[in-house]
């Protein structure tokens, strides 16, 4: 019985064919300069596998290599100190027999410096692996492992690898920069590594997206992804393979049962299973699921026994569980006791909801299966309010569980389902639930902050769905901001918003300036960002607007900076925020890389989120852009796309809107007038620019469009006299409003009437006052969109005798190279465009998009677009096909098929 067991002096035979981990290879080589190495983490992270990959690149001529892999039994000293002599002295079943029978025979301390002689005599370097420490581990195993270590000679280095954390005299050893620690952050696997490994098994057929998705799932938990490529091996589908990953019938299951529960005391299975509850675990959540005064004490009591427990912090203020570790003990306890389930998370719902945690609460909420807590905790949290700040999953996720009865019974959880339906764009049933609760709320004597909060929401209905208000109806909001309480920001934000939103609507530009920064204030004091992000939106807008292209571009690019940092650069504010920047790069003449920043976002708008500003937005800015790059079948497209959205989201100022933009789009570009007069005509155009005589804001940017439209019109009909009139009327209007934007296309429609009328100083001062209002702004392309009205100006000012300044000169100049550079008004006279037909050239030559857009001083992203322009327009989708198709057609050269030397 007393015999050794020699295979523990080597790693275990199953060790072949693992991953190599080069990174972490490298880091162990530090072993050999410093005292100890410690590798400290739960089960299944490969501390075993590197280690034996380690040892087996050693040079074994120059560094002696003991490993001994430690049990239970190896508590007892004398037994311990035997294997010790034997790893130390060889391998084989009678080496050393004679070190091993003597340190048997010594007390604990001789048995230390009979050990340590030993390592005295040995020239060459020495390293001592003892793995699995932890099963071995006690105060007098410590004492001895310490000892040894610290009186070892120079040579000699330690690696200890243990699911707990020993206490070996590590923070001497730290300060004398005698340590190496690993622990289970460092041994997670890489993107990399877990695709070579999963790629051994059939695994070949696994994207990067799929690879990475398993990494996420699994934390890049070594034992995880073993059992993921175990599984491809026996034939898993690698879509549902992560899936699969938790269940009692799962491997993962039953290796956490007998690595980590089974060798647990009672007790601690016990708190393992009630705490892995929850997603944050802290001293205080333990005391309470556990009826325990000891919760911090047990926290670091499961974190040294490396139970899967994570700090969130290095000051360890709360913990997690493995994620896949979690979800096995959580089903565990469910079907082990249903009840005591639903029981704890019961109370822990209530925990946090005192707390004001609410996300958390409504989480456990819903686990304990209980619906009139989990509606309480809703309401009294705000209900509707949480989603203007940011919390719309949550409330959607809550909403989702509880009987659509129970939440037509609590008005503000009422509501709440209305904004969501508002937030996904079902704005027909939006009105429909809206209407209904309003009318029931009528006789149920609500209060009167109540009402408010129903007005409030109805506010925010009417802005997504664009009703026109009158501006007796804005003064009347005006006035209800006074009565409110200083103290609720959400409503006072929220109507402020509205408000400002309104005021800008109806061309109050420097009216809507005042409760827009008032309602970012509001939403600054109650701490949301998300909902802040809205009111600089909305000033940006009212920039633009006043012909502030600077102040415009630099409140979108901080935005656009808070977006990236707090929701992602892929998000749905960060697709709104692209739909205005994508604007404000239009007007500087900037189509291609306006194009290239919609391609994204345009998408990803249309299935989430939106409101009638920045669908325009995007719409408008992309069809122009296509149809700039000669490809008005595309625009109208884009348009056609924007009418079916406003269509299934009840958008009437899109519908109206694109309409008229593709109007426009045809006057200017094509050449056939009656598709203009048809158009015209479908769209009613002289009754939607004659509402302008009305003193109201009903689709204020609908009139003005629809009004520029006509004039233009007009003006190609030779009507001067009809196009003058509503002109006037368009740059009083701008004037009074302080529309700087809206004066330089009317000044520009002025300046060729009055031409056109044989006025010329009056021509003259209006395109001067159009220049004056653009060129410091860098606002180019009103002059370029309408250049069969401006390129006659334009050439007499930089043609006439009269001095220019040094920065009109020099604007007017940039319009005429930009002019110079593009087809003439019309269908373009060949398939490419100038700027395309340079890029192919170099495709031609095998460049990539980077090579290119540094050979002809262009962003990757803009040359990615004009491709895929090129592609669509000769029915391609790969750059071979296009530069082939483009050399059977005569438009690169033949001879374009390597680079130049």
């Amino acid at each position: 019985m007393d015999a050794l067991i020699h295979t523990k002096l080597a790693p275990p035979m199953w060790m072949g064919n693992q991953i190599r981990r080069d990174l972490l290879l490298a880091r162990l080589d530090a072993a050999l300069e410093r005292r100890l190495t410690l590798i400290q983490a739960p089960a299944g992270y490969g501390k075993t596998s590197l280690l034996s990959q380690w040892k087996d690149r050693l040079d074994l001529h120059a560094v002696r290599v003991a490993w001994l892999t430690l049990e239970r039994d190896d508590s007892d000293l004398r037994r311990l100190t035997r294997y010790i002599v034997c790893a130390l002295d060889g391998a084989g079943p009678h080496d050393g027999e004679e070190g091993e029978h003597l340190a048997a025979a010594l007390p604990p301390r001789a048995a230390v410096s009979a050990i340590v002689n030993r390592l005295a005599q040995e020239s060459r370097r020495v390293v001592l692996i003892l793995d699995d420490y932890h099963r071995a581990e006690s105060p007098e195993v410590d004492t001895f492992v310490r000892a040894l270590i610290q009186l070892a000679p120079e040579h000699c280095h330690f690696i200890i690898a243990s699911r707990d954390y020993p206490w070996l005299g590590q923070s001497i050893l730290a300060a004398e920069e005698q340590l190496v620690e690993l622990t289970a952050d460092d041994l997670k696997f890489a993107a990399h590594e877990a695709e070579a490994l999963l790629a051994r098994f059939h695994g070949e057929g696994l994207s990067g997206d799929d690879v990475r998705n398993i990494v996420e799932r699994t934390e890049g938990w070594a034992i995880a992804l073993q059992l993921a490529s175990l599984s491809l091996k026996r034939g898993a589908d690698h879509r549902r393979l992560v899936e699969e990953f938790h269940g009692p019938s799962s491997d993962l299951a039953r290796y956490l049962s007998e690595q980590v529960l089974m060798t647990m005391p009672a007790e601690t299975q016990e708190i393992v299973l009630r705490t892995a509850l929850l997603d944050r675990l802290t001293g205080d959540l333990v005391n309470l699921l556990c009826d325990r005064q000891d919760g911090w004490m047990i926290l670091e009591r499961l974190e040294e026994q490396g139970v899967f427990l994570t700090p969130l912090s290095a000051e360890r203020k709360a913990y997690r569980y493995h994620q896949l570790v979690a979800e096995h003990l959580r089903d565990r306890l469910a079907r082990r006791d249903a009840a005591q389930f639903r029981a704890l998370h019961r109370r822990a719902a209530q925990w946090f909801a005192q707390r004001g945690e609410t996300a958390e609460a409504v989480n456990h909420a819903i686990q304990a299966n209980d619906d009139a807590m989990l509606a309480t905790i809703l309401e009294d949290a705000g209900g509707w309010r949480l989603i203007p700040l940011g919390h719309q999953a949550m409330v959607e996720r809550g909403l989702g569980k509880l009987p659509a009865a129970l939440v037509a019974a609590r008005p503000r959880l009422a509501l709440a389902r209305v904004y969501l339906e508002i937030k996904r764009g079902e704005m027909a049933t939006a009105r429909t639930d809206y209407d209904r609760f309003f009318a029931e709320a009528e006789a149920a004597g609500l209060s009167a902050d109540q009402w408010t909060e129903i007005r409030v929401v109805g506010d925010v209905l009417a802005d997504y769905e664009n009703e026109p208000v009158t501006l007796d109806d804005l003064l009347a909001r005006e006035s209800l901001l006074r009565t409110l309480p200083a103290n609720d920001h959400l409503v006072l934000a929220n109507i402020s918003e509205t408000l400002g939103a309104k005021y800008f609507e109806g061309g109050w530009l420097e009216r809507a300036l005042e409760p827009t920064i008032a309602a970012r204030e509001h939403y600054l004091a109650m701490g949301s960002l998300y909902s802040d992000v809205f009111t600089r939106f909305l000033e940006a807008r009212i920039r633009q607007a006043q012909a502030r292209m600077k102040d415009a571009a630099a409140i979108l690019a901080a935005t656009r900076e808070q977006i990236e940092a707090n929701f992602g650069p892929r998000s749905d504010l960060a697709a709104n925020c692209a739909a205005f920047e994508a604007e404000l790069l239009y007007e500087q003449d900037q189509p291609a890389a306006a194009l290239a920043l919609l391609d994204w976002a345009m998408p990803h708008m249309e299935l989430s989120d939106g409101w009638t500003d920045v669908y325009t937005a995007a719409y408008c800015t992309a069809a122009r852009a296509e149809a700039s790059e000669g490809t008005l079948d595309a625009a109208q497209a884009i348009l056609a796309r924007a009418r079916r959205l406003a269509g299934r989201r009840r958008l009437r100022q899109l519908d109206l809107r694109a309409a008229l933009c593709e109007l426009d789009l045809l006057i200017q570009y094509g050449d056939d007038p009656a598709a203009v007069a048809e158009a015209a005509e479908a769209l009613d155009l002289d009754a939607l620019a004659d509402r302008g005589e009305e003193d109201s804001t009903v689709h204020r940017p609908v009139v003005t469009a629809a009004r520029l439209c006509r004039a233009r019109m007009a003006l190609t009909c030779g009507d001067h006299a009809a196009a003058l009139a509503d002109l006037q009327k368009l740059r009083r209007w701008a004037a009074q409003h302080g529309a700087g934007r809206l004066l330089i296309d009317a000044n520009i429609l002025l300046a060729f009437g009055h031409r056109a009328a044989g006025d010329t100083a009056k021509a003259r001062a209006c395109f001067d006052d159009a220049v004056g209002t653009a060129m410091f702004q860098n606002i180019a392309r009103p002059f370029i969109d309408q250049r069969r009205f401006a390129e006659p100006l334009l050439s007499e000012a930089l043609g006439g005798t009269a001095q220019l300044d040094r920065f009109r000169a020099q604007f007017l100049k940039g319009i005429a190279r930009s002019l110079a550079a593009r087809p003439v008004a019309g269908p373009a006279p060949g398939l490419l465009s100038d700027a395309e037909a340079e890029i192919l050239q170099h495709l031609g030559f095998g460049y990539s998009n980077k090579e290119i857009a540094r050979l002809i001083g262009m962003s990757p992203d803009t040359v990615k677009y004009r491709l895929k322009s090129v592609f669509r327009k000769i029915g391609v989708h790969k750059r071979r096909d296009a530069v082939r198709v483009l050399r059977e057609r005569g438009l690169i050269s033949d001879g374009a098929g390597q680079p130049a030397a």
